[in-house]
């Protein structure tokens, strides 16, 4: 019993090295998200599969590690809201941010950071999409368990055109919503 312990451990170290990032040219994974819209004067939780959510026009996912984190409150989200409108000057249909967080933490969060004629929120409790992305994060170490990282991607008809991956919980200018508007831009510009 005891080496079967060690042999499933060792494979799924190994499937852990082999797994690859979401990157550029990939097709977004096919699932079922729950999803906080804002509708009717306040945020509903709706079921929406991936494939025809993101299928047409141009989206940005911004991962999160957690709702009401300070960096998250504070600074990385709020960018979002207060650019929300640049971004869909340059051609972005909808911001979702995402998190590993229940709906209602989410919609908690939701409510306190604004914003909500422009964004909507990814509530990825179970993590489902977090792993299918490989963007996880262990925070167990500050209390905070599986989450993911810090990262925004870019969704054109399907497909992943941008992944600026953070590598972790932490911020800098990889993630922040003047990196996506700069590469939008350059986009425009070269077509």
């Amino acid at each position: 019993m005891q080496s079967l312990k060690k042999t499933s451990l060792v494979t799924k170290s190994i499937t852990n090295i082999f797994a690859r990032f979401i990157a550029v040219g990939d097709k977004f994974p096919k699932m079922d998200l729950a999803i906080l819209e804002y509708k009717d004067g306040q945020y509903e939780k709706i079921t929406a599969n991936s494939e025809s959510l993101f299928s047409k026009g141009r989206h940005v996912i911004v991962g999160f590690p957690g709702a009401f984190t300070p960096t998250c409150t504070a600074q990385h989200i709020p960018e979002y809201v207060q650019r929300g409108q640049e971004l869909k000057k340059v051609g972005v249909d909808k911001i979702y941010a995402m998190a590993v967080n229940d709906p209602f933490v989410l919609k908690a969060f939701a409510d306190q950071i604004g914003g909500k004629q422009d964004i909507s929120y990814i509530a990825d409790g179970s993590g489902e999409l977090t792993k299918a992305l490989n963007v996880e994060a262990d925070l167990k170490a500050a209390g905070l368990g599986i989450r993911c990282r810090r990262f925004t991607i870019v969704v054109e008809n399907g497909k992943v055109t941008q992944f600026n991956d953070e590598g972790g919980p932490k911020m800098t200018d990889i993630s922040r919503v003047s990196q996506i508007l700069n590469k939008l831009k350059e986009t425009s510009k070269s077509h």
